[in-house]
């Protein structure tokens, strides 16, 4: 672990601390520092040491516990139930729309806000994609906040990538209207070179990077820091793009499992 994270946990660990300080004031308790504050100062750093297993054995305060087995058995489970699946129109509807865009088309916008869309998805070599119309579709979408990815089929339905929309909007924004219409005709003909231009394209994950739904929880969450992401696109046995996985889901199961084996309920 690098200094400088080192430093940030222990600060984080003083501001639960003031924050506890702080809250008890407000309920009439005096300002002083009580055992369990300090315990506060390196509670997060105990929890991050925990989850990467760099510390096994817990001995304080009397207790003590050995927390290598819970980890690496929890950290081993598949990651299949936290697979989030995205609500997103099918790729021909989405076409279907866009080819309709300049005849008004757009008019479905609507619909897709109301029905919370996560993901825009797309098909390479279908034709029809329109710069105006994915602009209109994407801005719309991302201001309603639901929008998290465009994803990327290949002509034969599998996966080929998958964009942030974050990342993706802020390039969309900065180079203005072209990068739209480049993007529809990158979409429209996947030659070798607009492949390579897609791949250049900011927030890109390509299928390569995409991870099985048995594959275990470390090792996604290994992959996630190698790629320094915190999502990764799920694929089933054929590269059909089935969902999402995301750290916070994964961290959170990891914990709860841990928990429920501390308390003997596996």
């Amino acid at each position: 672990m690098e200094k400088w994270q080192v430093i940030a946990l222990l600060l984080l660990g003083l501001g639960l601390l003031l924050a506890s300080v702080l809250t008890r004031a407000r309920l009439g308790d005096k300002y002083e520092l009580k055992t369990i504050d300090l315990v506060l100062i390196i509670l997060p750093l105990l929890f991050v040491l925990l989850i990467t297993g760099k510390l096994k054995v817990l001995d304080a305060f009397g207790v003590k516990a050995d927390f290598s087995s819970l980890f690496a058995d929890a950290a081993a489970e598949n990651i299949k139930q936290q697979v989030g699946g995205t609500t997103s129109p099918s790729v021909d509807e989405v076409v279907n729309m866009l080819q309709m865009a300049s005849k008004g088309g757009v008019s479905d916008i609507p619909r897709l806000v109301e029905n919370k869309t996560q993901a825009l998805m797309f098909r390479l070599g279908q034709g029809g994609y329109y710069g105006p119309a994915i602009r209109q579709y994407f801005d719309a979408l991302y201001a309603s906040s639901y929008l998290q990815y465009l994803v990327v089929m290949d002509p034969n339905g599998k996966l080929f990538c998958l964009y942030d929309a974050l990342d993706l909007a802020v390039f969309f924004r900065t180079q203005g209207e072209q990068a739209y219409d480049e993007f529809a005709r990158w979409l429209n003909t996947p030659n070798a070179n607009p492949l390579q231009s897609l791949k250049r394209l900011p927030g890109f994950i390509g299928a390569d990077q995409a991870v099985a739904r048995d594959l275990s929880k470390r090792d996604v969450l290994k992959r996630m820091d190698a790629l320094r992401v915190d999502s990764l696109p799920v694929v089933d046995k054929e590269g059909i793009f089935v969902g999402t996985v995301e750290r916070a889901q994964l961290t959170a199961s990891l914990i709860l499992e841990v928990a429920d084996r501390l308390e003997g309920k596996e």
